[in-house]
């Protein structure tokens, strides 16, 4: 008996699925693009630094404006409330997110770098008008809006009580690595595939602010879980 249509279809991918992984890296790229399929290596955020769990004391956490230094030109609305949302979505303590707005009411910058100095009395003031017992500060690091996309992105968890930091990490999301486009595709197939149901999961390569989505989700989900 011969094998009917989606038989010779199903046959030929798995063929082709096999002659990609003995190829390397080129193909599977190429496949993943036909295909719409995230074969190969996963990128893992790895840049990470954290001692010890979050402390029980780390319960609501300011998320301040992102420091965009040389990219101030840039249009970040979107993509600053994409790692909002991605922070929350973890659920690791409650989210107090301050605008620059409410920054300026209260210190003479209304954003500010996780490596520069911060003014003295940023921690006093904040816990004072918010009740916060920590704060997180989010930096551009890297940013290409066109494609092969990339976002990087430098991040410090302070301790409110303690000014000590808790965890940090340094990244840069390059989608021209294959192992970074796969992590996105496979990010966008599993979390926004609903939301978007027709589209390619390649789309999330080709726009900055849906690629931050993957880029906060990867970043925060480095964030060890378990308090002490």
């Amino acid at each position: 008996m011969r094998p009917d249509f989606r038989t010779q279809i199903g046959l030929s991918f798995m063929a082709t699925v096999l002659i990609a992984l003995l190829s390397g890296c080129g193909t599977v790229h190429k496949v993943n693009s036909q295909y719409d399929t995230t074969i190969g290596k996963k990128r893992q955020t790895t840049n990470v630094y954290q001692k010890a769990p979050l402390p029980m004391s780390l319960n609501r956490v300011a998320l301040l404006p992102m420091y965009k230094g040389r990219y101030e030109h840039h249009d970040f609305e979107g993509i600053e409330e994409n790692f909002r949302l991605e922070l929350v979505k973890r659920s690791l303590f409650e989210v107090v997110s301050l605008t620059p707005e409410e920054m300026s009411t209260l210190f003479p910058e209304p954003r500010y770098s996780s490596i520069e100095y911060l003014p003295t009395d940023l921690l006093t003031k904040l816990s004072a008008k918010y009740a916060i017992d920590g704060l997180l500060l989010l930096d551009v690091s890297y940013f290409k809006p066109y494609e092969p996309v990339g976002i990087g992105i430098r991040a410090k968890l302070l301790d409110g009580h303690t000014g000590k930091i808790v965890w940090a990490a340094d990244e840069v999301f390059d989608a021209s690595n294959p192992a970074v486009s796969n992590s996105a595709r496979k990010y966008y197939k599993t979390e926004s595939i609903i939301q978007f149901p027709l589209h390619n999961t390649q789309t999330i390569l080709h726009s900055p602010n849906r690629f931050s989505k993957y880029v906060a989700h990867s970043l925060f989900s480095a964030i060890y879980l378990q308090k002490d």
